[in-house]
C-alpha cells in the first residue's frame, strides 16, 4: 500500500506534465502565428463585411477597414490614431465617451451591446457592437478589437413599425370612441325615429279622423237622414253634371218623380214615426233597385226623384214599375192588426237637346200628377 508521501509525489509530477503540455501548447500557437502572413489577415480583415477597429491600448485606431469607413464616413488614414471613443460619439456626450473608453480600455473581456453612434457628417446609426480586450501584460501593441454591425435599417424599421403599432392602437382607440359615439347617436337617433313615428302616426290618425270627419259631414250635407238618399240640394249639383254629359256624348237622360199616394192620411191615421218607416221602406226599396250609376233623392216630404243616366223614356218606365211593384207588395205594420200596404205614382221624363232641369222636373211632374187623376200606384210617361 502506498503511503502518504508517495501520493503526494505522484500528484506533483502529474501537475508538472500538465504544466510542461500548456507550455509547449503555447509555443506553438505563437511559432504559427509568427509565421502566419500579415498581409493576408489584413486582406481579410479588410474586405470583411462588418466594420472592424483594432485599437492600441490608449483605444488609438491602429486599423480600420472598409466597411467601418462606409458606417462612419472616415478613410483609415483620417481615423489613424484618433480615439474610438471620441469619434463615433458626440461632442457633448461626455457619459457616452466615458462609457466607451473604459468598455475599449478595460480588463480582458468579450462583450455584445446594441448602440447608437454618429458618423462623421452627424448622422446617428443603430449597431450591434462587438469587443474583445486582450490583458494589457501581453508585450502587443493591440488592446481591443472592435466588430461593428449596422443595423439602422433593421433599427428604423422596428422604430417604423412601433410607431404603426401606436398609430393603429390610436386609430383603434378613435374606432372605438367614434364606435361608442356612433352607438350612442344611433340611440337617440332610433328614440328620435319612434318618437317622430308615433308623432306621424298620430298625425295620420288624426288626419283619417279628420278625413272621416270631412267625408261624414260632407255625406251628411248630402244625404237626407231619414232615407238615407240624397237630398234636394245635392240633386241639383248631380242633375246638372248629368246633363252636361248628356249632351256632350249625346247619350239619353231620363228622371224619375215620384210621390206616395195617399200619405197624409197615413200619417193621421197612424202617426208620423210610421210615416217615418214607410219614407225609409222607399229609400230602401229605391236603392236595390236602381244601378250604380243612378243616383236617387228625396226631393221634399213624400216625393223622391232618380236621375238614370244613358236611359231613354222607355227603359226609365221599365225602372219605375219595378220600383212600384216592389212598393206595392211591401207590407207595413203600423199597429197590431192587419198589414197595411202603401202605393206610389210615379212620373217620367226623358230630357230633350237643351232642355233645362227645370222643365224636365215639370214634365215628370205633370206625369205624375196624371198618374194621381187616373187612379194613382201607377207610372206614366209622355214624350211631349
Amino acid at each position: 500500500m502506498m503511503n502518504n508521501s508517495g501520493r503526494s509525489r505522484s500528484i506533483y509530477s502529474e501537475l508538472t506534465e500538465l504544466r510542461n503540455k500548456s507550455r509547449r501548447l503555447e509555443e506553438s500557437l505563437d511559432s504559427i502565428y509568427a509565421g502566419c502572413d500579415q498581409s493576408l489577415l489584413k486582406e481579410l480583415f479588410a474586405c470583411a463585411a462588418s466594420a472592424i477597429v483594432i485599437l492600441d491600448k490608449n483605444g488609438g485606431i491602429l486599423f480600420s477597414n472598409k466597411a467601418f469607413s462606409n458606417l462612419t464616413g472616415y478613410d483609415p488614414e483620417e481615423s489613424l490614431n484618433c480615439a474610438l471613443h471620441e469619434i463615433i460619439t458626440p461632442p457633448n456626450d461626455t457619459e457616452g465617451r466615458e462609457y466607451l473608453r473604459n468598455l475599449f480600455q478595460g480588463p480582458t473581456s468579450k462583450t455584445s451591446q446594441s448602440l447608437s453612434i454618429i458618423d462623421k457628417y452627424g448622422h446617428i446609426h443603430f449597431v450591434d457592437l462587438s469587443v474583445a480586450t486582450i490583458s494589457s501584460a501581453l508585450s502587443c501593441r493591440e488592446k481591443c478589437i472592435c466588430i461593428f454591425h449596422d443595423v439602422t435599417a433593421e433599427k428604423e424599421a422596428e422604430v417604423r413599425r412601433e410607431e404603426l403599432i401606436e398609430e393603429l392602437m390610436e386609430v383603434k382607440e378613435l374606432q372605438e370612441d367614434n364606435a361608442a359615439q356612433l352607438a350612442t347617436l344611433l340611440h337617440e337617433l332610433d328614440e328620435k325615429n319612434y318618437a317622430l313615428e308615433q308623432e306621424i302616426a298620430e298625425r295620420k290618425r288624426a288626419e283619417q279622423k279628420l278625413k272621416e270627419s270631412e267625408e261624414r259631414f260632407k255625406y251628411m250635407s248630402i244625404t237626407d237622414q231619414l232615407t238615407g238618399l240624397y237630398n234636394r240640394r245635392h240633386m241639383l249639383e248631380v242633375a246638372e253634371r248629368e246633363i252636361y254629359m248628356s249632351r256632350k256624348t249625346e247619350l239619353p237622360l231620363s228622371i224619375l218623380l215620384m210621390d206616395v199616394d195617399d200619405f197624409k192620411i197615413f200619417n193621421d191615421t197612424y202617426g208620423h214615426a210610421a210615416g217615418d218607416v214607410v219614407l225609409q221602406s222607399i229609400g230602401t226599396i229605391i236603392k236595390k233597385t236602381i244601378r250604380e250609376q243612378d243616383k236617387a233623392f228625396r226631393y221634399g216630404g213624400e216625393e223622391f226623384l232618380v236621375i238614370l243616366p244613358e236611359t231613354n223614356g222607355q227603359q226609365a218606365m221599365k225602372v219605375a214599375e219595378s220600383i212600384r211593384a216592389a212598393l206595392e207588395t211591401y207590407e207595413y205594420r203600423p199597429q197590431m192588426g192587419e198589414p197595411v200596404s202603401k202605393t206610389i205614382s210615379i212620373g217620367v221624363a226623358e230630357f230633350t237637346l237643351n232642355e233645362s232641369l227645370e222643365k224636365a222636373i215639370k214634365r215628370a211632374d205633370d206625369n205624375m200628377y196624371r198618374c194621381k187623376i187616373k187612379g194613382k200606384n201607377r207610372v206614366y210617361f209622355s214624350c211631349e
